[in-house]
């Protein structure tokens, strides 16, 4: 049920000043999200979200809540076939989960998914587009095995200023004309008023579990940690070896298990996915949870953020796709009593040894 919420909050970070207006609600402020200072010269802020299983340790049970809810927004009839499309890396597992539960609540089978990243493959590039605002900018998106689209569904864990989409929804019309109609689904969208639906090239419908506005004002400059913010944001990953988990397209969702045998659990867990790859560890997550064991999720980043706020923890190594970007972990503490498998597709020696060491981790793969 939506619910009117009209509440006004003005939250101070090192970097300036949020000042937010919820305008509707279907779950509350804070149980979808926190704020946090980042590293970036374009955006000194980082919503912070408590439902994604990104920067916050989440149970898989409420990802699946606020994913079920965000999906009943989006419209049933949508001109089939019907693409989902992910935006990476934050929005990868959303984007698939939002693509399962739009199956099973349709029972249509002609609703595929696809999502954006930051890795070259060797397969044929269908367009690129630019995240202005992003430590990371650059997205890529291949030309998947998949019938063309008839209509889209974006999804992304929040709107700002709805300029990314715009980019993503004039790439993706121009390169799939026929695109009658487009819906936009996001946890958070701060965008109330800022009119991006008519700049998009198609007609547009958002659905989020809140809305409202967000406006910053930029106090201390935040400057990128260890100046590499520009080697951040030009950077891509090459992926030599690549099993296809969404980044070339899938039709029915899928969730092969990992290499070898699961390890034993003894007791509370929590699963790290790696950078885009958050899937299929939010989906074994789901099953230990049903087995009856306490497991939360969260994710490595490429997102530098300050400590404080909702950063109570930050872990720094080196990035396993090979790009030699900084990549981070917050909210991990090693002393929560959590035993902690780290998820990955890239194979266990691109792992750096000190991630491992700081959380005393296990490694779990789903390789090529």
């Amino acid at each position: 049920m939506l619910t009117v919420a009209n509440a006004a909050r003005s939250i101070a970070l090192p970097t300036g000043r949020l000042d937010i207006a919820v305008e509707e609600a279907a779950w509350p402020l804070d149980s979808l999200c926190a704020f946090a200072a980042r590293e970036n010269p374009k955006r000194g802020f980082l919503v912070v979200s408590r439902v994604l299983g990104r920067h916050l340790p989440t149970p898989p049970q409420v990802m699946r809540q606020s994913v079920r809810d965000l999906a009943a927004r989006i419209p049933a009839d949508l001109p089939g076939p019907v693409l989902v499309i992910g935006l990476a890396e934050t929005a990868v597992c959303l984007g698939q989960t939002v693509h399962e539960e739009l199956r099973r609540r349709t029972g249509r089978d002609d609703i595929h998914f696809l999502h954006s990243t930051r890795q070259q493959l060797d397969a044929p590039l269908l367009c690129r587009f630019e995240e202005p605002h992003s430590h990371a900018s650059a997205h890529l998106i291949y030309r998947p095995d998949l019938p063309a689209p008839r209509a889209l569904v974006i999804v992304d864990d929040e709107i700002s200023t709805g300029t990314t989409l715009c980019n993503l929804a004039d790439a993706l019309v121009a390169a799939w004309p026929q695109v009658e109609a487009i819906a936009v689904a996001a946890l958070t969208d701060w965008s109330i008023g800022r009119g991006w639906q008519a700049r998009m090239p198609r007609p547009t419908q958002t659905a989020a579990l809140l809305s409202g506005r967000l406006d910053w004002t930029q106090g201390e400059a935040a400057p990128a940690a260890d100046a590499a913010f520009d080697m951040a944001a030009a950077s891509l990953g090459r992926m030599a070896r690549h099993r296809n988990f969404g980044r070339l397209g899938i039709d029915p969702p899928l969730a092969p298990a990992p290499d070898g045998e699961v390890p034993a659990i003894a007791g509370p867990l929590r699963i790290v996915g790696t950078g885009e790859f958050t899937w299929l560890p939010f989906r074994l997550a789901e099953q230990l949870v049903e087995a009856g064991h306490d497991v939360v999720v969260q994710a490595t980043s490429r997102s530098p953020a300050r400590l404080g706020a909702a950063m109570a923890t930050k872990l720094r190594f080196a990035d396993n796709y090979g790009t030699g970007v900084p990549n981070y972990l917050y909210n991990a503490d090693p002393a929560d009593g959590r035993a902690t498998w780290i998820a990955h597709e890239t194979g266990a020696a691109t792992i750096d040894p000190a991630l491992v060491a700081a959380l005393d981790a296990r490694l779990i793969g789903w390789t090529a």
